[in-house]
């Protein structure tokens, strides 16, 4: 299965911990038939240290979808080695 697009929103403090919250979208093709199936999940990260806020967001960013890829591996179907998930550059996105 290709991971085609990603999308993260509703960036929040975790208040019961030091980590930030957010929800992380997977659209993948790859399954049956033609279209985009949608994969949510709810992850969590560490909150970085960088010099700057865009760098801490990319750092958010890449952390909530670091979990959210963990949080699919433990998949059933991925788990078993019946799929696998694949993160697809720019210009391989409209190919798949």
């Amino acid at each position: 299965m290709n991971i085609v697009d990603t999308h993260v929103q509703n960036l929040r403090p975790d208040p019961d911990s030091t980590k930030m919250l957010g929800n992380v979208t997977f659209y993948v093709r790859g399954g049956m038939g033609d279209h985009c199936d949608v994969m949510n999940f709810e992850c969590r990260c560490n909150i970085p240290f960088g010099d700057s806020s865009d760098q801490r967001l990319s750092q958010i960013k890449q952390g909530l979808k670091a979990d959210a890829l963990r949080q699919a591996k433990r998949m059933p179907e991925c788990r078993s080695g019946e799929d696998k998930l694949t993160f697809l550059n720019p210009q391989e996105r409209y190919i798949a």
